[in-house]
């Protein structure tokens, strides 16, 4: 029994120091930084809700029959307030949960630890806008909405995977000089996710504010996307 003890012991020790080498722990920065990112992306469709206000109905049939065989409408602030708060609620819980395995040095799946980041912003973005641009009766999800919404998360998400990106990773940004220099391949990597996450936010919040897709909205996504190429240019550490 006591073998048995002293082994999962040991099993643990190897977990958690393959989680800290391998990245699957993050840092209270980049915990940090994910949280708000992904909240203020849960939060975003209350801006189309607050646009679109007046052309909301005031009760919002749901599509769900309840109990008595009558739909469950919705309050017309619940769509447009209530539900993303509730993902931003949601969102924050299971940022909690993740903190707690963190601490207890245990490492969810790969899957679990997607979900549990993205999954209510996703939700939130997706879902609740679709919701909203649907409950006004003459609106509903269009490719022009959804594509700036899906690229949106997607660059967030790219720019949550750079944060702390090791070399060995199989998406990383390698230039000349970078990978010999560990400065410089912490500085570019952090510089591409403050800017991804930012620009993924701003794509969002554009697509809340206009319910369309801009050639602006293209630009914006191309020019972050080339901006690390320009950055790596600067670093001195690269040079050293």
């Amino acid at each position: 029994m006591s073998n048995r003890k002293k082994k999962t012991e040991e099993e643990r020790m190897i977990e958690a120091e393959g989680a800290r080498i391998f990245g699957k722990h993050v840092s209270k920065e980049k915990g940090r930084g994910l949280l708000v990112a992904s909240l203020l992306a849960c939060a975003l469709p209350m801006v189309l809700g607050a646009r679109m206000w007046d052309q909301i109905p005031e009760i919002v049939p749901s599509g769900l029959i309840g109990m008595d065989g009558k739909d469950d409408s919705i309050p017309r602030w619940m769509v447009a307030f209530g539900l993303p708060g509730l993902m931003c609620l949601l969102d924050l819980i299971a940022h909690m949960q993740l903190l707690i395995n963190q601490k207890n040095m245990t490492v969810p799946k790969p899957a679990v630890r997607l979900v549990g980041r993205w999954g209510f912003p996703i939700i939130s973005v997706i879902f609740c806008s679709g919701m909203i641009m649907q409950s006004v009766g003459s609106q509903a999800l269009t490719l022009p909405f959804v594509t700036p919404c899906v690229l949106g998360l997607a660059l967030m998400m790219l720019g949550a995977h750079m944060w702390d990106c090791p070399k060995d990773a199989k998406l990383a940004l390698r230039f000349s000089g970078v990978e010999e220099n560990d400065a410089s391949w912490k500085a570019l990597h952090r510089f591409a996710a403050w800017l991804w996450l930012a620009v993924g936010l701003l794509v969002i919040a554009g697509v809340m504010l206009t319910s369309s897709s801009t050639i602006a909205t293209a630009v914006l996504i191309v020019l972050a996307l080339v901006a690390p190429m320009v950055y790596v240019r600067f670093l001195p550490d690269r040079l050293s």
